[in-house]
């Protein structure tokens, strides 16, 4: 009678945890190597431009080591920070009243069709307006201060928000509206429970567009409204072709988006961390 060997769970292919052993393994190794690829792409992009920079005026191009001199004086100085803290704080408000109202009308558009019929021409007209025509109107309206700034970040921001929550509101699964009424709930609880959950992926995308149409419109108010913040330092140096401080105050503000991008991913991954497993499961 021959010998039947048994395999052991532990050494089973099919064992889920040496199944996700193995994935994790993998997932580590492909983001080592986009790292690597990241960083090596990026350090050929900076000693291309290095290069570059000696046979071109350098007024039209700094070079990556003027820019990080420049970088480091404005820091010193301590110009940079206070700027970089004044536009952080009018981009992170203006986002936050978007958000706020984009949000509920959104759902509210989304869940009733009266609210839709009544706000869908004022949202289709606005939305369709370029918004840098608004700039001279915010000036008009608030005056050359903060809140002209704060009230063009908003404008420039809020549709997306709006237009992403409606479209989560309407494409969630009849299903979903169905077991809310099957168990009783109320219409503020199957709103809350679980329209606006199944809805959070779209809203969120919103959210992550926005913060960038907010940077820009950060920019655009901060040169055009009182030279103030991030933007009112980007047109004074490039005013005065000071092209090194003017690409380090450029940097500045994209690491300000980057910031901006950085605590929408923790709110995320605190608050709804099954969108990310969801995700994942897709790819």
């Amino acid at each position: 009678m021959s010998d039947i060997t048994t395999a052991t769970p532990s050494s089973s292919p099919l064992n889920p945890s040496v199944a996700r052993a193995a994935r994790e393994r993998h997932e580590r190794q492909k983001m080592r190597s986009a790292l690597y690829w990241q960083l090596g792409s990026i350090l050929v992009f900076l000693s291309l431009w290095q290069l570059s920079s000696l046979f071109m005026d350098k007024i039209l191009i700094s070079n990556p080591v003027q820019i990080i001199k420049d970088f480091v004086h404005i820091i010193a100085d301590g110009v940079l920070i206070a700027k970089f803290l004044d536009s952080m704080g009018e981009m992170l408000l203006g986002f936050c009243i978007s958000a706020c109202i984009g949000v509920t009308l959104g759902i509210l558009m989304g869940r009733y069709k009266t609210v839709e019929r009544i706000f869908d021409p004022f949202v289709n007209l606005a939305n369709a307006t370029p918004t840098i025509a608004l700039l001279p109107l915010m000036e008009i309206w608030f005056g050359l201060g903060l809140w002209a700034r704060i009230s063009f970040i908003v404008v420039i921001s809020i549709w997306t928000l709006l237009i992403n929550t409606l479209a989560g509101i309407k494409n969630v699964p009849a299903g979903y509206r169905d077991v809310g009424v099957a168990f009783g709930l109320s219409e503020v609880e199957r709103l809350r429970k679980i329209a606006v959950p199944a809805a959070m992926p779209y809203i969120l995308t919103g959210a992550r567009v926005a913060l960038a149409q907010a940077a820009v419109g950060m920019i655009l108010s901060g040169q055009e409204i009182g030279e103030a913040g991030l933007g009112g330092l980007t047109e004074t140096y490039g005013s005065y072709y000071q092209t090194g401080h003017l690409i380090a105050a450029i940097i500045s503000s994209a690491c300000l988006a980057i910031f901006a991008f950085w605590l929408l991913r923790r709110f995320q991954a605190r608050f709804y961390p099954w969108i990310q497993a969801v995700a994942a499961t897709r790819r």
